[in-house]
């Protein structure tokens, strides 16, 4: 398959599809390199759209996750200013709206790559592996450093529909999806969304809260449709959003909001010249 160059991809509105069985992916390099769409057995389960790129699709977050305080990093007796993007904070890391170049792709499978940004102040990159099976879609992604050791932590943010939709129907609906999540200890957050500190009891249902120590793999259910079971081995944590009135959020990290800067997990892991940070997450339905 001849690749797309990057003036191809980079466009906002482009689109690339991958097939397996009854299932299908879409991509937009352009926006981030995340999944535009994830369609199982004729259901559409992913938001397409949002009022801003942090609320559609399924978004790579790196090199850290949810809200870094005041967006400052410091790290080795040094300290960076990121730009404050949500309020006095920064969030999602510097991948939101980059456009990542293809690297290689098949029908089932694609790579795509980009540089961290002006504003990171290591030189590096992040390689984003998307595949497709009939039953998974497996994800990938790695922090690769180019020429000293940085600090970071990786995660997805993939925003279901509260209501999944026929692709031949769009007026035939599931039910509100169901998120089924069973951690040990609820990571407790101030008013800002970032971490205090301190653990507590796990929430009866998951409105907006940073998870740990999980009995078992999310499930995501929608009653008269597909169910999906989320695996991460290597996560830390998931971020579990309920909140908002058209998708709900289950979202696998490496490390917490902050997580840059220490805290309670310690101090972020380090991903080296030729040895890059990995991590992996596994989406299955029946």
């Amino acid at each position: 398959m001849t690749l797309p160059s990057h003036a191809d991809v980079a466009s906002r509105d482009v689109r690339l599809r991958l097939e397996a069985g009854r299932a299908a992916v879409e991509v937009a390099p352009g926006v981030g390199g995340r999944l535009s769409a994830l369609e199982v057995d004729g259901w559409d389960l992913l938001r397409r759209h949002g009022w801003t790129d942090r609320e559609w699709g399924a978004f790579v977050m790196a090199p850290w996750v949810g809200r870094l305080r005041l967006g400052r990093v410091a790290w080795a007796g040094r300290t960076w200013q990121m730009p404050p993007d949500e309020g006095p904070h920064a969030i999602h890391g510097t991948l939101l709206n980059t456009a990542f170049t293809v690297a290689e792709m098949s029908d089932t499978r694609i790579r795509l790559e980009a540089g961290l940004g002006p504003a990171w102040p290591f030189a590096g990159r992040v390689v984003h592996t998307v595949e497709l099976t009939p039953r998974h879609l497996r994800l990938r992604l790695e922090l690769h450093a180019d020429s000293e050791p940085m600090p970071g932590i990786l995660g997805w943010h993939p925003w279901f529909h509260r209501r999944a939709s026929r692709l031949d129907a769009p007026e035939q609906q599931t039910g509100e999806a169901v998120v089924a999540i069973h951690p040990a200890y609820r990571v407790e957050l101030d008013a800002h969304g970032l971490p205090t500190g301190a653990m507590g009891p796990p929430p009866e249902s998951p409105r907006d809260d940073v998870l740990v120590d999980l009995a078992g793999p999310p499930v995501v259910r929608w009653p008269g449709g597909p169910t999906l079971s989320l695996h991460a081995p290597g996560a830390q944590a998931w971020i579990a959003y309920t909140a908002h009135p058209d998708g709900v959020c289950v979202e696998p990290v490496t490390g917490l909001p902050d997580g840059l800067n220490g805290g309670l997990l310690g101090e972020p892991p380090v991903a080296h010249p030729r040895r890059p940070l990995t991590a992996a997450f596994e989406v299955a339905w029946a």
